[in-house]
């Protein structure tokens, strides 16, 4: 019954708008597959994943750089870095898989790593645990300046996203955790969930609050933010966190999966790489660092 509602849900976040014929639209496509053309860039074994370069997918996804989770009968192992491949991408409610692989060639794909993301002598270092955050600024649904110094009595869960992200089990699904964490705080002042979209071109505060008002409207320790026009906010933000992302400006965008928890002083308290972890697990750490905060 959970992952009914679970995807539900998805379907709910992928609509462009909240009538209920786009969402009935949406459910009618729920089991989906699509033919991709890509280029592997990165292999992980413990996974039993492949990070990929795709072409735009028709209809469905721009061209992007992303993982993608291989079905139980295949293994990472088994690719090379620069295998030019085509795959069919399987969409069945919440379960994102790929399979069907052909190698047609293998390339180089020097062109692709061109990221001077974490250059050397950037101002901008990632922070470790117990390190104190810059004050970033950022906007709400109606254009309000919004920072983190605003909530720096509180504990902050921060999860970086694009509103564009159609693959149910990356950035959709961490809306879907942060809206659990939202709820089962609804009754505690001390937790602000924020989260930040970092295609800062795209993701106006106009597009935000079209694309997730609905999820906002019940829950006020929520907040969507943009970063248009806030980049440089955006950079010292993800750089501390060591989120990256990339291709924002050629409309062929990459990400990695990091969420943080920030304590009162904006004092790094914790990350969660990926999606991989729970709500559940989330809250106990927020309410074990809220009792350790509170006996001081």
């Amino acid at each position: 019954m959970k992952s009914f509602y679970y995807i539900l849900f998805i379907l709910t976040i992928l609509a462009s708008c909240s009538s209920e014929k786009d969402v009935a639209s949406k459910a009618s496509k729920s089991n989906q597959e699509y033919d991709v053309v890509g280029v592997v860039l990165d292999k992980f074994s413990d996974r039993n994943e492949l990070s990929i370069h795709h072409d735009e997918i028709p209809g469905f996804m721009m061209a992007m750089t992303m993982n993608f989770k291989l079905s139980n009968n295949l293994y990472a192992d088994n690719f090379q870095i620069g295998d030019s491949i085509h795959f069919k991408l399987f969409i069945k409610g919440n379960n994102v898989y790929s399979d069907n692989f052909n190698i047609i060639d293998n390339v180089d794909i020097s062109h692709y790593e061109v990221d001077d993301f974490w250059m050397e002598d950037d101002e901008y270092s990632p922070l470790r645990v117990g390190e104190i955050f810059s004050d970033a600024t950022f906007l709400d649904f109606e254009s309000n300046k919004i920072s983190l110094s605003d909530f720096e009595d509180n504990f902050m869960l921060i999860t970086f996203i694009f509103s564009r992200c159609p693959i149910p089990n990356m950035c959709p699904a961490l809306i879907y955790k942060q809206r659990e964490i939202a709820t089962r705080f609804q009754d505690n002042d001390n937790l602000k969930l924020l989260t930040i979209s970092f295609d800062h071109l795209y993701d106006t505060p106009i597009i935000l609050e079209k694309k997730y008002r609905i999820l906002k409207a019940n829950n006020d320790n929520w907040m969507f933010l943009s970063s248009y026009q806030h980049l440089n906010d955006l950079y010292m933000l993800t750089k501390q966190s060591t989120f990256s992302f990339w291709g924002v400006e050629k409309n062929d965008i990459g990400h990695n999966m990091r969420t943080v928890l920030i304590g009162p002083g904006l004092k790094f308290l914790k990350y969660y790489d990926g999606n991989e972890w729970t709500p559940k697990g989330v809250e106990d750490d927020i309410q074990n660092m809220m009792k350790i905060y509170s006996s001081n």
